[in-house]
C-alpha cells in the first residue's frame, strides 16, 4: 500500500511539473536601431523592439526589448505586460555565430510572474532586418 501511495504521489508531482512547461511564440518589430564599427571592423548595434507574444497557457502580452549586438553576441532585456496586467521581466542572450538559437530567462515580475523562475530556449524562425520584423518560437521550463 505504501508503494502504491508513493507511486501516486510521484505521478501527481510529475504531472504538475509537466504542466509548468509551456511554449510561446513572439512577433516583433525593430525600432530605433543604430550601428557603429568596432576597432576590429565588427559591428556594434543597439536597438529597441516591440512585439506581441502568446503562450500555450493562454497568456497574451505586449512586449518591449532593448538589445545590444557586439561581436556576434546578442544580449538585452525585455518587459512584457499580459492581458491581466501582470508584468514579466526577462534577460535575453544569443551567440549569433552559432545560429538562430538563444535563451531568455525570467528575472522578475508581478502577479503570476512574481517569485517564479523560467528559462526558455528560443529559435528565430524568420527575421528580415531590412523590413525590421521577426518571429520566434520558444520552449520554456519553470
Amino acid at each position: 500500500m505504501r508503494s502504491f501511495l508513493l507511486t501516486i504521489f510521484v505521478l501527481l508531482i510529475s504531472s504538475t511539473i509537466a504542466q509548468a512547461d509551456y511554449t510561446t511564440k513572439n512577433v516583433y518589430k525593430f525600432e530605433n536601431s543604430d550601428m557603429i564599427k568596432n576597432h576590429d571592423g565588427s559591428n556594434i548595434v543597439n536597438a529597441s523592439g516591440v512585439g506581441i507574444a502568446e503562450d500555450s497557457n493562454g497568456n497574451k502580452s505586449v512586449l518591449k526589448c532593448l538589445v545590444n549586438i557586439s561581436n556576434g553576441m546578442l544580449s538585452g532585456h525585455c518587459q512584457s505586460t499580459d492581458q491581466d496586467g501582470d508584468v514579466e521581466y526577462t534577460a535575453i542572450s544569443r551567440d549569433m555565430s552559432k545560429g538562430p538559437q538563444g535563451t531568455f530567462t525570467r528575472t522578475g515580475g508581478t502577479g503570476k510572474y512574481a517569485n517564479t523562475g523560467v528559462t526558455c530556449e528560443y529559435v528565430v524562425e524568420l527575421t528580415d532586418f531590412q523590413v525590421g520584423v521577426g518571429y520566434l518560437t520558444a520552449t520554456c521550463k519553470e
